[in-house]
């Protein structure tokens, strides 16, 4: 076996590159599909509010971490968490306020064009926390493990195959077209795929998922926060920020100035290997 044999064999080689991209891709829609399952069965359990952590945990983070840890590579290194630059965390926490602005305003706008639906709205309902308990393992659930696990496999695994086979313009996009798509709701289709646009954007200018998680983090914990404050979590008034359109304004030109900004640092890890099998 010559060198560049052994530095592409499984032995040596990360995840993307030992093994076949599109059994990769069926591997990660097998783990998304398991974690809507598993979510579905606690919802008709009653427990609803326990599925979100439990669905994220076992239908994506250890299916995941098994197959990867056959690698010498390490898990990290093969879905690229690193420790973040602190200035670059700053900006990234910034863009993700501005995003919030934004994609709210799509989503205010896209449920004129597809009303929410009533089994949605009823989870919803049901996902309110009631007390301090609920409200704990409701955040454990929607605001740690559901974008730990989602950025793993949507930017972590998805948007890594795509962008080793199409290029990163064209894996950027279908990464967030799937992420979206997967949400499996009309209503939230368009803000969905544009919050997916940010958090692919970001992980192909800094190659970190750090990065993503925090963003994804942030904007779960201001929809958890929406939730908790709101009298009526559907008919509710709209949150300040969505009640003058100069604020949005505002909240553009802030975004694309930080975009700018996040994307001037350049990657902050690198692949251990370049050769993909398709």
């Amino acid at each position: 076996m010559n060198e560049s044999q052994q530095r592409n064999s499984p032995a040596s080689a990360d995840i993307f590159a030992a093994v076949n991209n599109y059994f990769l891709l069926f591997f990660c829609g097998s783990c998304v599909l398991s974690s809507m399952y598993i979510q579905q069965l606690f919802f008709i359990l009653g427990q609803y509010r326990i599925g979100i952590g439990v669905s994220a945990i076992f239908g994506i983070l250890l299916p995941v971490f098994l197959l990867m840890r056959k690698f010498p590579t390490g898990v990290r290194h093969q879905i690229r968490l690193a420790r973040p630059r602190t200035h670059r965390l700053i900006l990234v926490i910034v863009a993700t306020a501005a995003a919030v602005v934004l994609i709210d305003q799509i989503y205010v706008f896209s449920q004129r064009l597809s009303p929410v639906p009533a089994d949605y709205a009823d989870a919803i309902r049901d996902l309110k926390p009631g007390s301090p308990l609920e409200l704990a393992i409701t955040f454990a659930g929607l605001c740690v493990l559901v974008p730990v696990a989602e950025e793993v496999v949507f930017r972590g695994m998805i948007q890594q195959i795509f962008v080793r086979n199409m290029g990163p313009w064209i894996g950027v996009a279908l990464a967030a077209g799937v992420f979206g798509a997967a949400h499996l709701n009309a209503h939230l289709l368009l803000s969905i795929t544009a919050f997916g646009l940010f958090l692919s954007f970001v992980f192909n200018a800094t190659r970190n998922l750090t990065y993503t998680i925090v963003a994804h983090a942030l904007f779960n914990v201001t929809a958890l926060v929406q939730l908790v404050l709101q009298d009526d979590v559907l008919a509710g008034n709209l949150p300040i920020y969505l009640q003058d359109l100069w604020i949005a304004i505002v909240a553009l030109v802030i975004f694309i100035f930080l975009i700018a900004k996040i994307r001037e640092g350049g990657p902050e890890t690198e692949p251990p290997s370049e050769s993909p099998i398709s």
